[in-house]
């Protein structure tokens, strides 16, 4: 299995290799950089066409050059220029063939310094993928030789996230790689809710957390059932008065990824973010790693 990275041609793919030079570290897996050549005009006349994508291959070469140089020689890794009718087709036919663990892109040109920007294609993967994706915020960077020092689940109350517990703590335990369960609470959100007065905020806030931490006794409880190990697991829980602040109000790790489960999924079980769950994404200081609804059993081959 192996770990596919992304790479947009023309654009600064330093985060999405780093994050995936992490990841393969971290779970013993061999690195698969992949462009995606998609560059054919079909209503252009043949001449235009052909320089275009002469074009465009050169660039995508170039930046294949550039993961080359980035990935670190004790790494197992294959470079690929792949064909294919879109980016995100490519990205999603080399994952298959690869037999990719994890498929991991970098941010959108325009998204902000150390933030999870989505462009069109890892917006569009983030509905179609049938693995997890791996988004590394802009600028994102780690130390040489390093592995993840900790994974966090986002916990949200729902039976989806509750899974995706489970599965995190499997891989925790499987790549030695510490773990925690952390919830968020915006206070707009969790008093509108409630629908209290604003005297009443501070009170509403303090039983949000005891349910939190209630829950996550109980989900701790069927993971020593399962006999799963992944150590010693801290529960936090982010209160402030946005997104923002409550994502901040946790102390993080670096390198930490935070896996993030979907929600509102189909028959095929593809990824699919919910508003809450866009929400931490847009708003995460650490790389996310968006997982498919699975049966919680089924985490063991793709978490």
């Amino acid at each position: 299995m192996s770990i596919v990275v992304g790479i947009a041609p023309g654009q600064d793919n330093r985060a999405a290799i780093e994050l995936g030079i992490v990841l393969a570290r971290t779970y013993e897996r061999r690195i698969v950089a992949t462009a995606v050549d998609s560059s054919a005009f079909p209503m252009a006349p043949v001449h235009f066409e052909g320089q275009y994508a002469k074009r465009f291959r050169k660039i995508a070469e170039a930046a294949l050059d550039e993961a080359r140089e980035l990935i670190p020689a004790d790494l197992e890794s294959e470079i690929v220029l792949h064909e294919s009718r879109s980016s995100r087709r490519g990205l999603l036919e080399m994952c298959e063939k690869a037999e990719a663990y994890r498929l991991v892109v970098g941010p959108a040109a325009d998204g902000g310094q150390g933030r999870i920007g989505l462009g069109s294609v890892s917006n569009g993967l983030l509905h179609s993928a049938r693995l997890p994706v791996a988004l590394a915020p802009a600028g994102f960077t780690a130390p040489e030789a390093a592995r993840l020092k900790r994974i966090t689940a986002a916990y949200s109350g729902s039976s989806t996230s509750a899974d995706l517990i489970l599965g995190a703590a499997m891989v925790s335990a499987q790549s030695d790689v510490p773990f925690r369960i952390a919830s968020f609470a915006p206070r707009s959100r969790v008093v509108a809710s409630a629908n209290v007065p604003f005297d009443m905020e501070s009170s509403v806030i303090d039983e949000w957390t005891n349910v939190v931490r209630r829950d996550t006794d109980k989900i701790l409880c069927s993971i020593e059932q399962l006999h799963i190990k992944p150590g010693e697991t801290d529960v936090v829980v982010g209160t402030g008065a946005n997104w923002a602040s409550a994502l901040t109000a946790v102390e993080w790790e670096h390198p930490e990824v935070m896996m993030l489960g979907s929600s509102g999924l189909g028959a095929l079980k593809r990824v699919s973010l919910g508003s809450h769950a866009m929400r931490i994404l847009q708003h995460s200081p650490v790389p996310v790693v968006v997982v498919p609804r699975r049966a919680k059993e089924s985490y063991m081959n793709f978490v």
